[in-house]
């Protein structure tokens, strides 16, 4: 157990602080922490899987990197992390539709509301391919 305890932690803080910046982002584009735990109430079986599967991917890129000395590329993590921080950031972002108007950016408020749940879907779907794709890796570097 002690070889997994650093992926673990690791991907306890990435579920960790992914809910932490979309609790921020949402406070300061909902205006309250009402706001946020209404749109987490709203949205959770999103929001849940998207950053489960992002502390998955943390922890299972810890003990990749562990495994491989740093051989297996970042590019993987990185890409899947950035699908999930823009699919949270997709759950509040209908909020800029209360300042957008004043700033003449109308259209892409419309936009970001209309795509929300397909953005949020890609995200899970990308999470479920890093999650795959990592464990093919863990059992080919174990294998030998």
């Amino acid at each position: 157990m002690a070889k997994y305890f650093r992926s673990i932690v690791s991907g306890l803080a990435g579920f960790i602080a992914l809910n932490i910046f979309y609790s921020i982002t949402m406070r300061i584009l909902g205006g309250s922490w009402y706001a946020v735990i209404s749109q987490f109430e709203k949205l959770w079986y999103f929001m849940l899987p998207l950053t489960l599967g992002f502390g998955i991917q943390v922890g299972l890129y810890a003990y990749l990197k562990r495994l491989v000395r740093d051989k297996v590329g970042k590019g993987m993590v990185m890409a899947n992390t950035a699908t999930s921080t823009i699919g949270m950031v997709a759950c509040c972002a209908h909020h800029l539709t209360d300042i957008l108007p004043f700033i003449g950016l109308t259209a892409f408020s419309t936009l970001l509301i209309s795509y929300q749940s397909p953005i949020l879907f890609l995200g899970i779907f990308l999470n479920i391919i890093g999650i795959y794709y990592s464990l093919r890796k863990i059992k080919q570097l174990t294998k030998n």
